[in-house]
């Protein structure tokens, strides 16, 4: 049985985790804005902006893919700290590993930005495996709060946790398509973004079922 004040400082060191890991994921998201590509004088003049982004497509599309996949794993990484109380020294731990995979992936993806590495297929590979790993961590983290309701609320049910372990798949579940495409080339990588949707829906029926 856990002392009162043992409980209180859980709930202290929930509170600042989870206000570090917005400010992270919100610093982090700042960072790609900034790697955005900005057209000089010469490539604007004459062309259109849909000529531009088009020539672009190299740098942009890993940066956006990042900023969206980022910005999904904040709002789920939200979700599930309002359905804890507290957390602990492992649990703190393995946000922490998370957060060092965000910087890791936001390393793969500037490294992708970079004109001798662009559309290498190591380095789309190397974007694809962190981004998995993020959404793993994330799993992991989930499925050790939840154990006999250990960090949990007591307010949530059976179907709402399995409900949500379910929903923790489908980031990292796409990312892992996406790894092997990279050896494919950068336009089967792209493309191979794009069973995110698919992915969400076939993880939405199995949640039903």
């Amino acid at each position: 049985m856990k002392s009162k004040s043992r409980l209180e400082r859980q709930k202290k060191q929930y509170e600042r985790l989870a206000t570090l890991i917005d400010s992270i994921y919100a610093l982090v998201l700042v960072i790609l804005v900034t790697y955005l590509p900005i057209p000089s004088g010469e490539e604007w003049s004459g062309g259109t902006l849909t000529e531009f982004l088009t020539s672009q497509k190299g740098d942009l599309f890993p940066v956006i893919i990042a900023f969206v996949l980022l910005t999904i794993y904040w709002i789920q990484n939200n979700n599930l700290f309002g359905n804890l109380v507290r957390t602990d020294a492992v649990h703190t731990s393995i946000s922490l590993l998370q957060i060092l995979l965000v910087f890791l992936y936001l390393y793969a993806v500037i490294l992708g930005t970079e004109p001798n590495f662009e559309g290498k297929p190591g380095v789309l590979a190397l974007q694809s495996l962190t981004a998995a790993l993020i959404g793993i961590a994330g799993g992991i983290s989930w499925f050790y709060a939840q154990q006999n309701h250990r960090l949990l609320s007591n307010e949530l049910t059976e179907a709402e946790i399995r409900e949500m372990k379910l929903s923790l798949l489908g980031e990292p579940i796409t990312a892992l398509i996406t790894f092997p495409c990279a050896f494919l080339g950068g336009i089967a990588w792209e493309i191979a973004w794009f069973s995110y949707p698919l992915v969400i829906r076939l993880l939405q029926r199995f949640i039903k079922v």
